[in-house]
């Protein structure tokens, strides 16, 4: 392997071709290799579009493959498992969309045959890897807010119409909007109070139709009796934010999860408010990078699988509060 890496892309989603596609020819360390679907031409219309050079019927022809040193993942939900653990038995590193999958138990396996194949595995989490996060963080730990007493955390986007041919609409697929957007939520809330909830508790719109959530909205307990209050859904128009509240003031990230051009971050402390601005970076570039470095250095990746794993485990808490019309879930393990 060189100093670059050659990815291949498992199916044609369109956060592979408006996202990840874009994010690696923009990074110093990848290139776009091959792209997979089950409907040939499909891969060919999406190779010819974004000039990549090789085009496959199938997951099993890319991962077969002994060009492509790392595959990213971003089939929906439910097929992350399955393809993640062809692609680590194929001795492939895999980058996999988030959620990792659709349950704990899934998750745990794919970390497994990962380690068992000595491949990489890293969630794709692209937010997490904007500097604004990594500011916030800065300036809660020199107490610009004093201590951190709460969070607020939305992702929401107007889904319409609604279509059972739209994948986050199917539940066999794993769709639903506390797996697609609301697990932004919970990641920002865990990231901003670095440690685990102790319970959760869920209210959520279930469509009978689809089988699936279009809305949640919950509430996490963490330690000293600190809140974080998330929500998402497709029933409103686009927003992506959280607030971190401390006992001198708060912090707002008004994009904090796709952001498309510079951003500012606002400090408030007591009566004085304060921007800082952060130019514009490709969030998918940066996390292509970071992939493909621990790849070529032959380190872990900076967010381990595992956390992932926590992340689902707080998901699945709040699906079976709002399931239980919101009885609190006990999530210490």
């Amino acid at each position: 392997m060189t100093d670059t890496i050659r990815w291949g892309i498992l199916s044609t989603a369109n956060i592979a071709l408006k996202g990840f596609i874009p994010g690696v020819k923009a990074s110093r360390n990848g290139t776009i290799a091959a792209i997979a679907s089950r409907e040939l031409d499909r891969a060919q219309s999406a190779a010819s579009e974004h000039g990549i050079p090789k085009a496959y019927g199938s997951y099993e022809e890319l991962l077969a493959d002994p060009e492509i040193d790392a595959i990213y993942n971003p089939l929906p939900n439910a097929l992350h498992a399955e393809w993640t653990i062809k692609a680590a038995a194929a001795g492939k590193p895999i980058l996999c969309e988030k959620p990792i999958s659709t349950n704990t138990a899934d998750a745990l396996r794919m970390i497994e045959a990962c380690r068992y194949n000595d491949v990489l595995l890293m969630e794709a989490f692209m937010y997490r890897f904007h500097p604004q996060h990594a500011r916030v963080h800065e300036l809660i730990a020199a107490g610009a807010i004093g201590e951190l007493r709460s969070v607020r955390a939305s992702f929401s986007f107007l889904l319409e119409p609604f279509s059972r041919k739209n994948v986050r609409l199917q539940h066999d697929l794993g769709g639903g909007s506390l797996a697609d957007v609301g697990c932004y939520a919970v990641n920002a809330a865990r990231m901003l109070f670095g440690e685990e909830p102790l319970w959760a508790s869920a209210q959520w719109d279930v469509r009978e139709q689809f089988g699936v959530d279009v809305a949640a909205a919950g509430v996490l307990c963490f330690s000293d009796r600190r809140f974080a209050s998330i929500d998402c859904g497709f029933r409103a128009s686009t927003y992506g934010t959280y607030t971190a509240i401390g006992t001198k003031g708060h912090i707002d990230v008004p994009e904090a999860f796709v952001p498309d051009d510079d951003v500012v971050i606002v400090i408030t402390e007591g009566r004085e408010r304060r921007e800082e601005r952060l130019p514009k970076v490709h969030q998918f570039a940066l996390e292509a990078e970071e992939f493909a470095c621990a790849l070529l250095a032959g380190r872990p990746v900076s967010i381990g699988p595992l956390d992932g794993v926590a992340n689902l485990h707080v998901i699945d808490a709040l699906a079976r509060s709002a399931t239980a019309l919101g009885m609190r879930q006990d999530l210490r393990r």
